[in-house]
């Protein structure tokens, strides 16, 4: 009897024994489902907002890239405009310094047109001079060897380096022919007239009576 009973007790035992690792591991597969499904949650979670992170970076990157594309556009028509705007501007000066140098080439050009007509009157005047001095009797020398001829009216003259007449009194082969009062030397003239140089130079013609 004491036999059964123990048996009966084993098998109870064991019932309970089965019954609760049953129990145990029907916890344990529904403590895992829960935490399957919680870590499913979180990765979901986790992924969503993975994707929401990647999506914002995207969009900033986006923005980064357009405003970065936008500011080099901007930066590039700036440099375009500015190296136009400088360029019209050299230009500009370029043409005017142009203008400016033809300007003075030919304003040099009239100058020197000017001046060579001048030079050519006065050599021509100068020409003429000599020509008409060489028709007027020479009367002496000056004390340098120039030649010293009497003027049409009366008066002595050489020319100078430049071709111009120089009235002279006194020279080699005047004639004098006597003194005034005042100590003036007289001279006579290629047509026998006589005279003397008052204060102002001027010729003062006498009378031979006088001399």
């Amino acid at each position: 009897m004491r036999q059964i009973i123990g048996v009966v007790f084993l098998a109870l035992a064991v019932m309970f024994a089965q019954a609760n690792v049953a129990g145990q591991e029907k916890e344990a597969e529904k403590t895992m489902k829960s935490k399957t499904s919680k870590m499913k949650t979180e990765a979901k979670t986790k992924t969503k907002e993975t994707k929401q992170a990647t999506k914002e970076k995207v969009a900033k990157g986006e923005k980064t890239l357009k405003e970065g594309k936008g500011k080099a556009e901007k930066t590039g028509k700036e440099a375009v405009a500015k190296g136009e705007k400088s360029a019209k501007e050299t230009k500009s000066k370029m043409t005017s310094k142009a203008k400016e140098e033809t300007a003075k080439v030919k304003e040099g050009a009239t100058t020197a047109k000017t001046e060579g007509e001048k030079a050519t009157s006065k050599g021509e005047a100068k020409v003429k001079e000599a020509a008409k001095a060489s028709t007027d009797e020479a009367v002496g020398k000056t004390e340098d060897g120039k030649t010293v001829y009497a003027g049409s009216r009366g008066g002595h003259y050489y020319l100078n380096d430049k071709g111009d007449k120089t009235y002279v009194k006194d020279f080699v082969g005047a004639k004098v022919v006597g003194k005034t009062k005042n100590g003036e030397s007289i001279y006579e003239g290629p047509r026998g007239g006589h005279y003397y140089y008052n204060s102002k130079g001027n010729k003062t013609y006498v009378t031979k009576d006088k001399n």
